[in-house]
């Protein structure tokens, strides 16, 4: 049996948190070298907007200017940012995709949080320029924020 949309919508609300946990263990798994990751600071608010954005019918354009948090962009290197926001926005989408199976989701809501998701990534790409939503501090590294080892 297909969960309704908006009990999906309400389930990944309430697993926001534990959503966001995953993320960040995927994508320190994908990237050990350097940490946080550029979203790690948005991520969870986000599946917070995704969730209640589902579970009230919302448009999903609605969501990326709705975004609260911060987010670190390379202040040197534009391309690297691009990738590196890219990559994070695929794992996003993962997770996201995965609780909806999880949770037996319907198709609708699967599209409807891919939309999403492209609409995020489209418009991460403006933060480096001091673009974006206004609820979003973009944070520019201008040294590597890199995990070190420690001496044994």
């Amino acid at each position: 049996m297909t969960l309704e949309v908006h009990r999906a919508g309400d389930a990944l609300a309430a697993s926001a948190d534990e959503l966001a946990r995953m993320w960040r263990s995927a994508r320190a798994a994908a990237r050990p070298d350097q940490l946080p990751g550029s979203l790690d600071g948005l991520i969870e608010s986000f599946f917070v907007l995704v969730g209640e954005g589902l579970a009230t019918g919302r448009d999903p354009v609605l969501l990326w200017p709705a975004a609260v948090g911060v987010v670190r962009v390379d202040g040197r290197d534009a391309r690297r940012t691009r990738s590196e926001l890219d990559a994070e926005w695929d794992l996003a989408e993962q997770v996201l995709q995965a609780a909806c199976q999880t949770l037996d989701a319907g198709d609708a809501a699967r599209e409807w949080i891919s939309r999403a998701v492209v609409i995020a990534r489209t418009g991460s790409r403006m933060l480096p320029e001091g673009g974006g939503p206004r609820g979003i501090l973009t944070v520019r590294m201008l040294s590597g924020a890199t995990r070190r080892a420690r001496a044994s």
